[in-house]
């Protein structure tokens, strides 16, 4: 009998201690809370926590990637969409401040805001031509202020890229007209200077065709004979050849 008992102790503490285990995975790390009070972190790998009182919260801290969607004003007050693309990773020194804090809701409660005030203060920045031409270096100015907005809870803001724009319809029309606009004025310049080749290539036939005339005139009128003198202006011997009169 005492032998059943030890055995049934036994099991049931075997049992109890196989509730007990936790698998972390790689790139993840365990908060461990016992009856509501965060008690440790506990890194990749098995680990034991007390059956039925204590609870594992496990935290990713692999690099993350957020695709996020922001409406923005620029500094010349137009409105724009703004798609931005963030990694980041959360600090394993300083996941029990942040569980503690935001209790696992970090992406939604603190990341996701934070992005969104720092894309919507960096647009405002700049004009919308600025925008669309400095893509890469405001995108570089606003991930050093996530980081400095972030760090301090342990998120780490790898980097920030603006992948693409959307603009008002407003905006969009002045562009297109703006394009057409510019479009004329290079047709018009264009006609201009084709009008100009053309008047300089018909003032070189004119003058061509001028000198041919002399010519023609010259022989039709010459009788084979060489003048007895000549003028200083001796253009096409300034027609100074014997008439045959």
């Amino acid at each position: 009998m005492k032998t059943k008992i030890i055995a049934g102790l036994a099991a049931l503490v075997l049992i109890i201690g196989l509730l007990g285990v936790r698998v972390i995975k790689p790139s993840q790390v365990g908060v461990i809370t016992t009856l509501g009070k965060v008690t440790r972190v506990a890194e990749s790998g098995v680990t034991w926590v007390a059956p039925l009182i204590s609870r594992v919260t496990k935290i990713d801290t692999s690099t993350k990637t957020v695709e996020g969607v922001y409406e923005t004003s620029t500094r010349d007050m137009q409105t724009t969409t703004e798609y931005v693309t963030t990694l980041y990773s959360v600090d394993v020194s300083k996941v029990m401040d942040l569980y503690m804090k935001f209790l696992g809701n970090h992406q939604s409660s603190l990341i996701a805001p934070a992005l969104a005030t720092t894309v919507q203060d960096g647009v405002s920045t700049v004009s919308i031509s600025e925008l669309v031409s400095n893509r890469v270096e405001l995108a570089s100015s606003m991930t050093e202020n996530a980081r400095t907005m972030l760090e301090p809870y342990g998120i780490n803001i790898v980097s920030m890229q603006i992948t693409n724009h959307d603009f008002s319809d407003e905006y969009e029309s002045a562009i297109t007209a703006k394009i057409v606009a510019q479009e004329k004025v290079k047709t018009a310049e264009y006609a201009r200077q084709e009008a100009e080749i053309q008047a300089e290539t018909n003032k070189i036939l004119s003058q061509t065709y001028d000198d041919n005339m002399k010519s023609k005139m010259f022989l039709e009128k010459w009788d084979g004979k060489m003048p007895l003198y000549m003028s200083g202006d001796s253009e096409m011997l300034n027609m100074l050849l014997p008439s045959g009169n």
